[in-house]
């Protein structure tokens, strides 16, 4: 992954602890993924070291937290990503977690690949939907030099086969309808421009048909993009047609620059979710990643792992 800026704008605008967090999910995991997480924690020893690479907001930095206080386990907690990251500044408006961050410290614009630990300094490295984002050898070859012996690393990585894996493919398919493969925000773009042509001349009739005959070009380009969606994918479609209706609907004459931001905002989500279809990992391409992992002769598990029965990703883990 070449340029951050897709993820910097992401996780500076964004009041999630983890990547796509809503609701209850953006204070923390929960459920069997925290069950998991914790599972990994308890088998550290008091005063451990624990790295969470590509942590984002810190959503397992946090929980090792919160697992570390209630055990009294006294954890030295780091979260590195190569983005641009405040996980502190996303949530001043969160006194528990924001106290909570204060305790870890966190590295931002840092690759995996160079780490900035001490050989055999680490009892823990862990990673949800991060360390594939990196050049895996040479990110692995790092997480192994900071561990001690019998030092654990701990990664759930993304499954092409999974839901997650088929319906982000799902959005990236739509919005490049929406941003690329027609011309839809252009034609927003017209009809907002006449819009405004029409307040500021009210008294020209011809305006007003300006305004439904760029309304009815966004509308066929719009049924264009509908016809390719599936029912099960139609919230990818509802979202793009909901920002611009917005606009429309409760005309400014900021309309056009916030159809301008929508634009830029939806482009960066595209790019995320390209980099996370790049980055999830087939059948085929875990058993390759075996045969590495086996050739380095590292004590290694690489498993699929599922969540209420659904498959969520691969789970590798390897003592040192």
């Amino acid at each position: 992954m070449k340029s951050t800026t897709h993820w910097d704008s992401y996780w500076q605008a964004s009041n999630s602890l983890n990547s796509f967090g809503e609701g209850e999910a953006a204070s923390g995991y929960n459920g069997e993924l925290l069950a998991f997480w914790n599972s990994c924690f308890a088998l550290l020893p008091a005063n451990a070291t624990v790295v969470d690479i590509g942590t984002g907001n810190g959503a397992i930095a946090v929980a090792a937290r919160r697992y570390s206080d209630k055990k009294q386990c006294n954890y030295t907690i780091f979260g590195t990503d190569a983005a641009q990251i405040n996980p502190q500044q996303a949530f001043t408006a969160n006194p528990e977690i924001a106290g909570l961050l204060k305790t870890i410290q966190f590295y931002p614009e840092c690759k995996t690949e160079q780490l900035p630990f001490a050989d055999l300094s680490v009892e823990l490295v862990t990673s949800q939907f991060a360390f594939e984002y990196a050049e895996r050898k040479p990110a692995l070859a790092e997480c192994l030099r900071i561990l001690k012996p019998a030092g654990l690393f701990t990664a759930i990585m993304h499954h092409s086969g999974s839901e997650i894996a088929r319906d982000s493919a799902a959005g990236l398919a739509i919005l490049t309808g929406f941003l690329q493969n027609t011309a839809f925000f252009q034609a927003a773009r017209t009809l907002l421009t006449c819009m405004a042509e029409q307040r500021q001349m009210p008294e020209k009739p011809e305006l007003a048909d300006n305004v439904q005959r760029a309304n009815h070009a966004l509308l066929a380009i719009a049924q264009q993009i509908k016809l390719t969606v599936t029912d099960t994918d139609m919230h990818w479609y509802s979202d793009v047609m909901a920002r611009v209706a917005k606009l429309i609907i409760n005309f400014s004459e900021a309309s056009i620059s916030k159809l301008d931001a929508e634009q830029r905002n939806l482009t960066a989500f595209q790019q995320r979710l390209a980099d996370q279809q790049q980055a999830s990992m087939s059948v085929s391409a875990a058993e390759e990643f075996r045969q590495y992992l086996s050739a380095l002769a590292v004590n290694f598990t690489l498993i699929e792992f599922k969540i209420d029965e659904q498959l969520f990703g691969w789970i590798l883990k390897i003592k040192k």
